[in-house]
C-alpha cells in the first residue's frame, strides 16, 4: 500500500504529534507498505529538501514564518500536487489541526482521505485570539471534514467533547495514539552512583503554556519535602514560572532545564521516580508524553480533565493516580503518596509498562491504523 501523511512537522522537531507520525511511518514502512510524509520546515527560509529517513520518504516544505503557531507556506500546494502525480497514493492520511491539509479541499479525490484529529483548533475560553482566528478557519475544516473519508479521533473523552467532531460520528474511529519504546531506550542512568541515598525525584515534560499547570506542581513541591522536581521544556509561561520558583526559594529542589536533547531526555526518564503532568484542561488533548513515560515502566500522576485522553491513558489506582486539576493540595498528597510507597510506586511502574506495550506500543497502533485503512 502507498500511505501519504501530511504532517505539520516531522523530527527532529520536538512534538508529540511530530513524534507519533514519525513512529506511525517507520512502522508502516517496516511492514513493506511505502510511505511519503510531506511536512514543513521546522526552520524558516530554508530551501525544500526530500530524504529517505529510516525507510520514509520524506519532504519538508520551506516555510516563511509562523501565523497562529501555522507555517506559511505558500510553496506546499506546489510540492504536494506534483508528488500525488508521481507518487499515486492508495491512501491520504493527514494530521490535523494542520492549515496545509486545506489544499487537499482543491486536489480532485483520487483515493481515500482519512483525518487524523490529534486536537481542536480551540479547545479553551482562555485563548481569546485563537477563539477569533477559529472563525476564519472552520468553514475550511468542517469542508474538509465533509470531504474526508474516515476521520480517527485519539480518546472516546476527547471526541465525546469535540464540537467539531459531532456531527461525523458515523465515520469516526477511537484508535489511541502510541510510540516507539526504542525512541527512549537506552537511556544513561546518571543517578546508579548515588545507590539507595538518591533524592526522590518527579519529572514533568512539556512546553510552558497556559494549560500545562506547571504553576500549581511548583505550588504542590513546597508540600513535598526532600524531593527533587525536574520540569522540562520551553514557551510563554516558562519566565513566569522562573520566579515563581525563585520567590518560594525552591530553586534547590525544582529545576528548570528548558528545552534539554533527546540523550539528556532520556536519562531525565531513566532517572525520575514519577512521571507528573498537571494540565488544567482539555488543550491537552492526549498526552502523548504519558506514553513515554510509561515505556519505560514509570508510574503516573495526572489530573482528571474533563474531555481529555490523559484519563483513558492513566488508570486511576493501576498505572498511577489522578487528582482535580489546578488543585496543589491534590497534587501534593499524590506525589507524597507515591513518595512513602515504594512497593506501591514500582507496582503501578509496572503496570504502565505492561499498559503501554497492550495499548499503546506503536505496532499495536500501526495494525489498528491499517484495519481501518481496509475498510475505506
Amino acid at each position: 500500500m502507498k500511505i501519504l501523511h501530511i504532517s505539520k512537522f516531522y523530527p527532529p522537531e520536538p512534538g508529540g504529534i511530530e513524534n507519533f507520525v514519525c513512529d506511525l511511518a517507520g512502522a508502516q514502512a517496516k511492514k513493506g507498505h511505502d510511505v511519503c510524509v510531506l511536512a514543513h520546515q521546522a526552520e524558516f527560509n530554508q530551501p525544500t529538501r526530500w530524504e529517505r529517513v529510516n525507510g520514509v520518504n520524506l519532504g519538508r516544505v520551506r516555510s516563511f514564518g509562523e501565523l497562529a503557531h501555522a507555517p506559511v507556506t505558500p510553496e506546499f500546494p506546489l510540492q504536494l500536487l506534483p508528488l500525488l502525480s508521481r507518487f499515486r497514493p492508495d491512501v491520504i492520511h493527514a494530521h490535523l489541526p494542520n492549515l496545509s491539509a486545506f489544499w487537499l479541499l482543491f486536489i480532485k479525490k483520487s483515493c481515500p482521505l482519512v483525518l487524523h484529529w490529534h486536537a481542536d483548533v480551540v479547545s479553551s475560553l482562555i485563548d481569546r485570539k485563537m477563539r477569533m482566528l477559529y472563525r476564519l478557519y472552520k468553514p475550511w475544516e468542517l469542508l474538509l471534514l465533509k470531504k474526508a473519508d474516515r476521520i480517527i479521533a485519539t480518546s472516546d473523552a476527547y471526541l465525546n467533547t469535540s464540537r467539531p467532531l459531532s456531527g461525523f460520528k458515523e465515520k469516526i474511529r477511537v484508535i489511541p495514539l502510541g510510540l516507539h519504546p526504542a525512541r527512549l531506550a537506552g537511556g544513561r542512568s546518571v543517578r546508579e552512583t548515588a545507590g539507595p541515598n538518591a533524592a526522590f525525584t518527579v519529572l514533568s515534560v512539556g512546553r510552558f503554556a497556559y494549560y500545562k499547570g506547571f504553576e500549581y506542581l511548583v505550588e504542590a513541591a513546597e508540600k513535598v519535602p526532600e524531593a527533587n522536581f525536574i520540569l522540562v521544556g520551553g514557551g510563554p509561561r516558562y519566565p513566569d514560572i522562573q520566579k515563581r520558583v525563585a520567590r518560594k526559594g525552591l530553586q534547590g529542589r525544582i529545576q528548570l532545564p528548558g528545552r534539554v536533547t533527546a540523550e539528556r531526555l532520556k536519562e531525565l526518564f531513566s532517572d525520575c521516580d514519577l512521571f507528573c503532568l498537571p494540565s488544567v484542561e482539555r488543550t491537552e488533548a492526549f498526552g502523548m508524553v504519558l506514553l513515554e513515560a510509561m515505556s519505560l515502566g514509570k508510574p503516573l500522576v495526572t489530573t482528571k480533565v474533563a474531555g481529555s485522553g490523559m484519563s483513558e491513558v492513566n488508570v486511576n489506582g493501576s498505572t498511577g493516580l489522578q487528582v482535580p486539576p489546578a488543585d496543589a493540595d491534590a497534587l501534593a498528597d499524590a506525589l507524597n503518596t507515591l513518595k512513602h510507597a515504594q512497593q506501591l510506586r514500582l507496582q503501578m511502574g509496572e503496570q504502565a509498562r505492561r499498559r503501554f506495550e497492550a495499548h499503546f506500543h506503536i505496532s499495536f497502533v500501526a495494525e489498528q491504523i491499517e484495519s481501518f485503512y481496509e475498510i475505506l
